[in-house]
């Protein structure tokens, strides 16, 4: 892995680190279940993946520092000072929280397309997009189901619509120019669909409330 990637890992981590721990807080976690929250939703989507790709035991059990950056981050949230000022306004905790998940969505779904590409055959784009998307959101959907809130993927702005465009360009991108380029773009591409969304309020077509039974 070169510097640039693990930077970018790291960052990724620490976001959505913060994002389970903020979500844990919101829901009177103790410590613990920060801690545990912040953790799964960093690992999560990665340990999907690679059980899907056969690869066993999942990569973060070689990855101390992964785990180790996962914990801190979500002990730091934890602390009285950095809570408070999380959990001052809904205004604070929304925006902290949309940013938050939107880098890490847009970091780890690059990184896992890029992780099935080492393993899979060249040509194997389809999976490559599928197991990136995976890798995004797999993180989000395992922390808000132990939340005991809707995942994010069904109801909140385009959420797997960004990852999956950012899986897309990413392959395009990785056959036709270089994977740096894709990464860039294509994680790039998602934290603006989702920051554009949360922004202007867009969503995918729901049944109207009338044709409910």
């Amino acid at each position: 892995m070169t510097t640039w990637i693990f930077i970018l890992q790291l960052i990724g981590t620490v976001s959505f680190a913060v994002s389970g721990a903020m979500t844990a807080l919101r829901k009177r976690m103790d410590v613990l279940g920060v801690v545990v929250l912040g953790l799964i939703t960093a690992v999560g989507g990665g340990m999907l993946r690679d059980v899907l790709l056969g690869r066993t035991p999942p990569a973060i059990f070689s990855d101390p520092v992964t785990v180790v950056a996962a914990a801190l981050s979500s002990v730091l949230v934890f602390i009285p000072a950095v809570r408070r000022l999380l959990l001052k306004t809904r205004k604070i905790y929304e925006m902290t929280m949309r940013l938050a998940d939107s880098l890490g969505l847009g970091i780890f779904t690059v990184i896992g397309a890029q992780t099935a590409c080492a393993l899979l055959p060249e040509d194997s784009w389809f999976a490559m997009a599928f197991l990136g998307t995976i890798t995004g959101v797999g993180g989000g959907v395992l922390r808000d189901v132990l939340a005991g809130d809707m995942p994010y993927i069904f109801h909140k702005h385009v959420y797997a619509c960004a990852a999956l465009a950012g899986a897309l360009t990413w392959v395009a991108l990785h056959y036709c120019w270089n994977d740096t380029a894709a990464m860039l773009l294509g994680g790039s591409l998602i934290v603006v669909i989702r920051l554009l969304a949360a922004h202007f309020r867009w969503s995918l077509p729901k049944a109207k409330e009338e044709e409910l039974l």
